[in-house]
């Protein structure tokens, strides 16, 4: 998949953030794209059209992907509009500080739930369709936390080793023909006149393509940390 025109691209969470900084450099690569959102349905809207101002076509899909149901509707969606689907980017999720000593069920079941379940259920469900139709690649988005658990991050960190657990399981069950990877950001420092989030966006949105193009590479789990594991 060096060259991704004509490619048919998924990015789950990609209204926003850093599901926006990907998608948009899958379309400046020639992918068409489908921005999957919850609830951001006017920056999901905003970010097609940037997508659409790169030359390709681009849709919007609102779906819950912690529910089976709205995964299939996502998948059926984009086979609908697009007949197809080359590449599956399973970044939504969340991210919230949770002190052990005041960590409840409830946020134990939103982490497993928003980052571990529903990059099961998209991995899964993409991939089987992937599988069965000539090949494809699926990027799940980790976290250096899911290595080296942060304090206060209980909850994150164990939802973040499943995805990586995930992640080279289904590169396993997948194999030869869909190839599964993961991205594992981290905090990284950058010279003063970088606006570090942006920045960080478009480190992990390169990290990503180079992982949807190499087609020799599958279950890796790269780290996106300028190398602060090795400290």
């Amino acid at each position: 998949m060096t060259d991704l025109h004509g490619s048919v691209a998924v990015v789950t969470g990609g209204a926003r953030r850093l599901g926006k900084s990907i998608a948009l450099a899958l379309a400046e690569a020639g992918c068409d794209v489908v921005i999957n959102y919850h609830r951001s349905a006017a920056d999901a809207e905003t970010t097609a059209a940037a997508a659409r101002a790169a030359g390709v076509r681009a849709i919007t899909v609102g779906a819950d992907v912690t529910q089976a149901s709205a995964v299939d509707h996502l998948l059926n969606a984009t086979l609908s509009e697009f007949g197809r689907v080359d590449v599956l980017v399973a970044n939504a999720g969340a991210f919230a500080r949770t002190p052990v000593t005041a960590l409840t069920d409830a946020d134990w079941e939103a982490m497993l739930t928003h980052n571990l379940k529903a990059a099961y259920l998209c991995a899964h469900r993409f991939g089987l369709h992937m599988r069965a139709h000539g090949g494809g690649t699926i990027i799940t988005l980790a976290d250096v936390a899911g290595i080296r658990p942060w304090i206060d991050y209980l909850p994150y960190s164990i939802s973040k080793a499943g995805v990586i657990t995930l992640t080279y399981a289904l590169a396993k069950e997948l194999a030869p023909t869909v190839r599964v990877n993961a991205i594992a950001p981290g905090p990284v420092l950058f010279p003063d006149d970088f606006d570090p989030t942006i920045r960080q966006r478009e480190i992990i949105a390169d990290a990503a393509l180079f992982l949807i193009r190499n087609d020799y590479v599958t279950g890796v789990v790269l780290p996106v940390d300028g190398g602060r594991l090795l400290t």
